[in-house]
């Protein structure tokens, strides 16, 4: 296929199923998204899916380096911690003001404390916990199975 083609085919192809950024239920009741893609029936692929992730941890790490001088300063698995978290989204993650706080102060025992007192860590459970023991000690442990 050469290039005029495939954009003559997308134009086309896009004319006829749309262009959504969102997840969409489609004509038949499948859960589509992009350009027809029929996630129900095909799922992601583990291409996509590794390429979204490295584009999420370099987006995270970026504005975190950006919003927080200290961040640099964190030993890595600190950092590892801050940037799991982000995965929640990073409004939401802005708004753990006193862990931030603490942070900046090097206070890790308060760091920890607070990712353990918020309504995160109900709703996550083991992470929140696990998050709390590595920004404690900085030595990272992995979960259990």
């Amino acid at each position: 296929m050469d290039q005029s083609f495939k954009a003559r085919l997308k134009q086309l192809i896009v004319s006829h199923e749309g262009y959504k950024t969102h997840l969409y239920t489609d004509s038949v009741g499948k859960q589509t998204i992009g350009i027809g893609y029929n996630i129900t029936d095909r799922g992601m692929p583990d291409s996509w899916i590794n390429k979204q992730y490295d584009e999420d941890v370099e987006f995270f790490d970026h504005q975190l380096n950006h919003d927080f001088e200290w961040y640099q300063g964190l030993c890595d698995e600190r950092r590892m911690v801050l940037i799991d978290m982000c995965f929640m989204g990073y409004k939401t993650f802005l708004g753990f003001k006193k862990m931030l706080e603490a942070l900046a102060k090097r206070d890790y025992e308060e760091a920890a404390f607070q990712i353990v007192r918020s309504d995160w860590a109900e709703q996550v459970g083991r992470r929140a916990m696990e998050d709390a023991q590595i920004m404690r000690t900085g030595v990272l442990c992995f979960p259990q199975a």
